[in-house]
């Protein structure tokens, strides 16, 4: 056991994501089902819509983990160790006076269960749903009831028994409230360093520091120590961010490095860094291009290197302060609002940005992750053109009426929200 959840809804959201999924990219006929969390009763609106509800009934504790082998020194308390949790969940169909949309809604969902009994870190990743659970697995299965006992089931609830399956997911870690902290000691000494925190661009948030790095210097040598708020800091091509610390105006703090996490490191003072409006202030301005996606050198301070995980620093010569994590994003350009992207004659649909990496390019159409092709996109497929600046995508066959937003990612790095594809 290495993993837990914070909250139960997560798994939650996780299966409802599973089953909308594999609603839309079901060969049956669809355009009527709606995947809802609620109770059976509360879910239950004539509305036109087959509501396929998947509602956590009941939440146990594991038998088999109930002693989990100690994660920590000994002794410990028992309130020190995951709570070990079997989820039940209850999947229903209800559509008034259509059992065919009842039965089929209930032949996706359970067809998409018996195949996927193990729902690993692929699998969320593949279906776009980490964000809910970044890391962890579980099983699912279908329950063996029999009718009676789902008819005593039934009869908690206000309305009818219907069509219904029980789910089982488990097992679920959910760590315990961590322990306060012993009262610490008052203070002797008191310092205290103002500077002013100016707001950053769109393009950028800013980021905490930590202590200086390098070999030690005169007094008057010493480069700046980066101190910023928490957040992340996300630039794109074109962009600019404001940073600030602590003697960025002395000369040992006149260069700014941007380093790889691979290694590499570039000296991207000129043109990157901008006369500040107050001393104390590091501002950036980032060029619009991006790195030529097909080159494998270093890109020059004069275009962004591919969007991926860098660390920022100023300084001189050898001696730099401490470093920052900067994360360089890839960039959408032109969308309007409302942000209705609109096909041309053949039905395909472009996306004009910066820093689309042919190879290293995700791009989902709702839900549905498309499929890379390095031709002209048939239906649920993608392309990115050679230079970086333009992906084009066809919707996927089976899509049905709806908003989609347009999701596109580069080497795991999300842009921005974008485009939305209406169809009719």
């Amino acid at each position: 056991m290495s993993w837990s959840t914070p909250d139960l809804s997560d798994i939650t959201q996780v299966l409802k994501g599973l089953v909308e999924n594999a609603i839309n990219q079901s060969t049956l006929p669809v355009g009527n089902i709606k995947v809802f969390c609620d109770s059976p009763d509360a879910a239950r609106n004539n509305d036109g819509f087959c509501h396929l509800t998947l509602y956590l009934l009941h939440v146990g504790r594991d038998p088999h983990w109930r002693s989990p082998p100690v994660s920590g020194p000994r002794p410990q308390r028992i309130t020190s160790q995951p709570l070990s949790l079997n989820l039940s969940y209850l999947l229903t169909a209800w559509c008034e006076k259509d059992f065919v949309s009842e039965q089929r809604a209930m032949t996706i969902a359970l067809r998409m269960i018996h195949s996927t009994p193990i729902v690993t870190q692929a699998t969320i990743q593949a279906n776009m749903l980490q964000q809910w659970l970044p890391q962890g697995e579980f099983v699912m299965s279908i329950t063996a009831d029999t009718i009676d006992e789902m008819s005593r089931l039934w009869q908690a609830f206000t309305v009818p028994i219907r069509l219904s399956s029980l789910i089982r997911v488990g097992i679920v870690f959910v760590d315990p409230e961590a322990a306060a902290p012993p009262p610490a000691l008052p203070p002797s000494t008191a310092n205290l360093t103002v500077s002013p925190l100016p707001v950053a661009s769109p393009a950028a948030e800013l980021l905490p520091g930590a202590a200086l790095s390098g070999p030690p210097v005169a007094p008057d040598a010493t480069p700046a120590e980066i101190t910023v708020a928490s957040g992340q800091l996300v630039c794109v091509g074109g962009g600019t961010v404001t940073i600030a610390g602590n003697g960025l105006d002395l000369p040992a703090s006149s260069d700014v490095f941007l380093s790889a996490s691979g290694g590499g490191e570039w000296n991207v003072t000129s043109p990157w860094r901008q006369a500040p409006a107050k001393p104390g202030l590091l501002v950036l301005q980032f060029p619009a291009s991006y790195a030529d996606p097909a080159s494998a050198l270093p890109p020059p301070p004069t275009a962004m290197p591919s969007p991926g995980l860098y660390r920022l620093a100023v300084g001189k010569g050898a001696v730099h302060s401490n470093s920052i994590p900067i994360v360089v994003a890839p960039r959408i350009d032109g969308v309007p609002n409302p942000p209705i992207l609109q096909p041309d004659g053949s039905g395909l649909y472009t996306i004009q940005g910066g820093g689309f990496v042919p190879v290293g390019t995700q791009v989902s159409f709702g839900a549905t992750p498309l499929t890379a092709n390095a031709g002209p996109p048939a239906a649920g497929e993608f392309n990115v053109d050679a230079s970086g600046t333009a992906i084009t995508f066809k919707p996927p066959a089976a899509a049905i009426a709806g908003a989609y937003p347009i999701l596109v990612g580069v080497n795991g790095i999300p842009a921005s929200t974008g485009w939305v594809v209406v169809l009719t």
